[in-house]
């Protein structure tokens, strides 16, 4: 969902949320207009740079069926407790 600008008394962007998917050892998310970027696994941020092998992951991600893909959204561990 990409960012939509508000106009009026309190303008500003409201940002939609892009899921996050864990496959083949990389944590990514799927932006609708940049497409997947890799992120940091110790504060979900983007990464600053491409590691290896990711575009390779990409493309075989992208194969599988869209049932297949939701299961690895990513789902962080629960602090409780």
């Amino acid at each position: 969902m990409p960012c939509v600008k508000l106009d009026g008394p309190r303008p500003g962007f409201v940002c939609g949320f892009h899921p996050i998917y864990e496959f083949d050892g990389y944590l990514f998310e799927v932006h609708s207009y940049h497409g997947p970027w890799p992120l940091r696994r110790s504060d979900h941020e983007p990464r600053m740079n491409i590691p290896s092998g990711f575009w390779e992951m990409i493309d075989v991600f992208n194969a599988l069926p869209e049932n297949a893909k939701r299961a690895l959204l990513f789902k962080e561990a629960s602090k409780e407790g």
